[in-house]
């Protein structure tokens, strides 16, 4: 899919370009074809990306409120249906392809990254394949039953047109300058059209066309890696596992789970302070403490008290003597 170039003294491997592009990817292929239009992924699995090639989606929970989106290339549609051999779908698979004519434009993109460096992405020429949904009015379309992710897969996203270049090139700018070119009719980015896929392989299309691109903050998984090979296989019982398994070491570790004590009534050697709204008035005025904030009587309260007693204690003496 790609291959070094002896301009250069030194050449950068796949796996390092790889990386590069995703630090990259989004700005380039938003300034060169528009912000509608998704970056591939990686330049390895470039060739998974043309015309009416599909991509698999999964969602799972990992935390009782996040969810977590999985990307993965399935290739062409055709080696996925139930009945390749059909002739409509397979002339209208090899009549519909349309190319159009090159662009040529003078493109440079350069950015530093932290402990990396400047990165230089330069495309001269670009062009756009599409295609059409190969699907004829009132006609059902059925994927194999045998596929192993048929029944963890509810969207697909078949993909309607590539932006290809022949051109790319990318600089890895410091003291020694490395570079790679790409090889000719490379992918770099694309716009999709989204299916909806029953468990028993039935397609049909979404009529919405808001969210026809994948989810921006989606994880592709590389063809061919462990994660890629979980989910074309179909095998969810150890992401299960693992999913729960993290669900509980959050709810156990994490300080938002955790009781928090009820706070005290009062500050300690403080007295506490109500107000309510005095009537017939905008301001508010200051409430006695209850009987259960206050322990111990007031030496004014006190004395009011004792003197009241007093004074009913010698009007009952005098009520006597008169008697």
């Amino acid at each position: 899919m790609a291959s070094a170039s002896s301009v250069s003294p030194d050449s950068l491997k796949m796996e390092t370009v790889d990386k590069l592009w995703q630090c990259v990817r989004m700005k380039v292929v938003s300034r060169l074809f528009g912000p509608r239009v998704t970056a591939v992924p990686s330049l390895q699995d470039a060739c998974l990306f043309h015309p009416l090639c599909v991509i698999g989606k999964r969602v799972e929970r990992s935390l009782p409120m996040r969810k977590v989106r999985s990307l993965f290339p399935l290739g062409p549609l055709l080696d996925l249906m139930d009945d390749p051999g059909d002739p409509t779908l397979t002339s209208d698979a090899k009549d519909g392809l349309r190319r159009e004519a090159p662009v040529h434009c003078n493109f440079l993109h350069e950015q530093f990254l932290s402990g990396v460096g400047h990165i230089r992405v330069q495309v001269r020429d670009f062009y756009k394949e599409s295609q059409a949904f190969p699907m004829a009015p009132r006609k059902k379309l059925y994927l194999r039953s045998s596929l192993p992710w048929l029944h963890s897969v509810r969207r697909l996203y078949l993909l309607s047109e590539v932006f290809c270049s022949s051109t790319c090139r990318l600089q890895l700018l410091g003291s020694r300058c490395v570079e790679l070119h790409l090889e000719p009719d490379t992918p770099l980015g694309f716009t999709c059209l989204k299916l909806s896929v029953s468990p028993s392989g039935l397609v049909e299309v979404q009529s919405g066309r808001e969210d026809n691109y994948p989810h921006p903050q989606a994880r592709w998984a590389k063809y061919g890696s462990a994660q890629y090979i979980s989910l074309v296989g179909g095998d969810t019982s150890e992401q299960r596992v693992s999913s729960l398994l993290s669900q509980i070491a959050f709810f156990m570790s994490h300080p938002s789970t955790l009781p928090v004590p009820r706070p005290a009534r009062h500050m300690p050697g403080r007295r506490a302070e109500r107000w309510e709204r005095a009537p017939h008035s905008s301001g508010y005025r200051q409430v006695e403490n209850s009987s259960e904030d206050r322990l111990l009587p007031d030496e004014e309260d006190s004395s009011v008290g004792v003197k009241g007693c007093v004074e009913d204690n010698e009007s009952m003496k005098d009520a006597q003597n008169k008697g």
